[in-house]
């Protein structure tokens, strides 16, 4: 007869009671068996309680809708900046920001959304510098020229746009990426004094930024012949210039 009758005695909580039942099962089961009796809890009992979740947000969650997306970009920045482009996944993002996927779907609604969004943040500094650099010039063909000549040195600088240019040149997708409708719209204003200097209406304008965006990745894409600076102003002033409709210095425009 088993020595422990009676699980439940006056005093025993009603988990140690289950506990006991286990163990008492598995004796029952091993003497019938003529097996050694080795009395041994559950696995469930074993296994190691899972560590308990970080605080959302690292115990600091922001108050405000646009605040919430603006520390989302961040870490997207930050992941991409360490990892390249593969970093810019939900995944790696919300892990970085100290949240669930979930919370990042709250924001964004899939992954291009994300990485578009972290890209046109990230090119923020960019965009200020291009301006102030096109407002010194007055004429459009100066500054279409001035604008491309520009971001194709400086993309390369910038860890974020410098990762979406070398993928998009590998990536059909990222190629398809750099031409939708938030990339025109955010390049568009980037050039807003070129677009007032030229005087296109907002179709033009749409139609001038897709040909810019187009003539950088192939810079980008195709580097070779290398062209010293004078040489690349000299280039796209030929090429690039007429295609936008702009008159060269002594002409006059056809827009």
């Amino acid at each position: 007869m088993h020595p422990h009758r009676g699980l439940f005695r006056p005093g025993m909580s009603l988990g140690s009671t289950l506990g006991r039942a286990r163990i008492d099962l598995h004796y029952h089961r091993q003497c019938n068996t003529g097996a050694t009796v080795v009395p041994a809890m559950s696995a469930r009992r074993l296994r190691h309680p899972p560590p308990r979740p970080t605080r959302a947000w690292a115990g600091d969650p922001p108050t405000l809708h646009a605040a919430a997306r603006k520390r989302l970009l961040d870490a997207a920045v930050r992941c991409i900046t360490r990892d390249g482009m593969v970093g810019g996944n939900i995944a790696a993002v919300a892990a970085e920001a100290g949240v669930s996927r979930p919370t990042v779907y709250r924001y964004f609604a899939d992954q291009r959304a994300l990485v578009e969004e972290t890209l046109l943040h990230a090119g923020r500094d960019l965009t200020e510098r291009l301006g102030a650099r096109l407002r010194r010039l007055g004429a459009p063909a100066e500054m279409a020229v001035e604008t491309v000549r520009f971001v194709l040195r400086e993309i390369p600088r910038e860890p974020v746009l410098g990762a979406m240019w070398s993928e998009a040149v590998l990536d059909a997708s990222a190629v398809a990426m750099i031409t939708r409708r938030p990339v025109i719209d955010w390049s568009r204003d980037a050039v807003k004094d070129l677009v007032r200097a030229a005087g296109w209406s907002a179709e033009a304008a749409d139609e001038a930024v897709e040909v810019m965006l187009r003539m950088l990745l192939s810079l980008l894409a195709a580097p070779e012949p290398r062209r010293s600076d004078a040489a690349l102003r000299a280039f796209l002033m030929r090429r690039l210039v007429p295609s936008l409709g702009l008159a060269t210095p002594g002409r006059s425009s056809s827009r």
